[in-house]
């Protein structure tokens, strides 16, 4: 009883996965093939992947070429002209250093003149001032002399009239007179234009020690003059200098991407385009490469498959988007997990585009191209190129059919 119920189960087991599933032959792990290419030309310096190495696009460059053949004209062109603005630069700095030299002595000479000025301003005043008080004394005098005068005149005037003495003497005594009055005059003008001097005097005076003057120096120039023109001219160096400046700066920069630029193109890394196994090497160091040869291969192991030939009678069954089961026989029990994507029919049988139409021999197997495409990129990096290459069992799971 027991063992009949065993058969039955067997029996029902069998058939629900016969009438479920479809089972292929033997087919093949296959994946897609990139190649690594120079982007530009140079010699290959190193290769940092082997034959069987699974490289990863971040784990940095997989080959380095060193380009000699890059033009560095413009980089010697920068550095041309930045020597020669350099120099412009230290004669301009120069010229200004001997300004600000020359702007020191001129405030030393015209702190020196004003100080002299003062001293002589004030010893004209005082000077004018004796003049001053020597006129004014003579004046005084000269004013006493006329009231003598004067006196003497009318004394002798009166004895003259009265016969005392001879009108001669009174004659005399006018002419004295007179002459005394002139004299008057004469210390009085000399008295007011020594005035106007102490005046005169005593405004330039007052007007160095503003540091000012109201006339002409012996050479007939104002040192104060050339204090403003060395400010001007210090004011013009600087700004000059520092326009030099600046377009060293905005030169430097532009040297610094120049070499930037030049060192890139002359060490070019050569980066992973995908994650996968390096299946060949197309070239060794020290080998010269143009722009676009190749370095190596890789296994794209983002994108796998497997062909698998059936029954086209099977294809009732199987359609794009049936789920499929992947074991590889060597792979240790693994099992992934795929999709139909395409299926191809007439193989052996059709010549597409040709006209023509040969017979088909008798017997000859009515099989179709049915390829699954792996549904994940799992075990990726087990030393064993993604399990290209490895013969594979495809069992196809008919309930998930569209």
């Amino acid at each position: 009883m027991a063992t009949g119920l065993g058969i039955l189960a067997f029996t029902g087991i069998f058939l629900f996965h016969h009438l479920t599933s479809v089972r292929s032959r033997d087919a093949v792990v296959n994946g897609i093939i990139t190649n690594v290419r120079a982007p530009e030309e140079g010699t290959l310096v190193e290769i940092r992947a082997q034959v069987g190495d699974f490289i990863h696009p971040l784990d940095g460059p997989v080959a380095v070429l060193n380009n000699d053949h890059v033009s560095t004209a413009g980089v010697k062109n920068i550095e041309t002209w930045l020597q020669r603005r350099r120099g412009e630069l230290g004669a301009a700095k120069a010229k200004l250093a001997q300004l600000q030299g020359l702007l020191a002595a001129a405030e030393a000479d015209s702190t020196h003149q004003q100080r002299l000025e003062i001293t002589e301003s004030d010893r004209r005043v005082a000077a004018a001032k004796a003049e001053l008080a020597a006129a004014q004394a003579n004046l005084a005098d000269a004013k006493a002399r006329h009231e003598l005068a004067k006196i003497n005149y009318q004394r002798f005037s009166s004895l003259a009239q009265q016969g005392a003495v001879a009108q001669s003497q009174a004659d005399a005594a006018r002419t004295e007179l007179q002459q005394s009055q002139a004299q008057v005059r004469h210390h009085q003008r000399t008295v007011e234009a020594a005035a106007r001097t102490v005046e005169a005097l005593a405004a330039e005076a007052r007007a160095a020690q503003l540091g000012l003057t109201l006339r002409n120096t012996r050479s007939n120039y104002d040192p104060r003059l050339r204090l403003q023109e060395l400010r001007m001219q210090i004011a013009e160096q600087a700004a000059i200098v520092s326009g030099i400046e600046a377009e060293i700066a905005t030169k430097v920069q532009e040297l610094a991407a120049a070499q930037q630029y030049v060192a890139q193109r002359q060490v070019v890394p050569v980066e992973a385009p995908v994650a996968g196994y390096v299946w060949h090497v197309d070239a060794q160091p020290g080998t010269f490469l143009g722009k676009g040869d190749a370095i190596l291969q890789m296994l794209d192991c983002q994108r796998r498959w497997v062909d698998v030939f059936v029954d086209e009678q099977s294809l009732r069954l199987i359609h794009p988007g049936t789920k499929a089961t992947i074991e590889p026989y060597g792979a240790n029990k693994r099992v992934f997990r795929g999709t139909v994507v395409n299926i191809r029919s007439g193989l052996g049988r059709l010549n597409p585009g040709n006209d023509t139409a040969l017979p088909i021999p008798e017997n000859y197997p009515r099989q179709s191209q049915v390829r699954v495409e792996f549904d994940s990129s799992e075990h990726l990096g087990e030393g064993n190129f993604c399990y290209v290459g490895y013969t594979a069992k495809v069992t196809f799971d008919l309930r998930s059919s569209p």
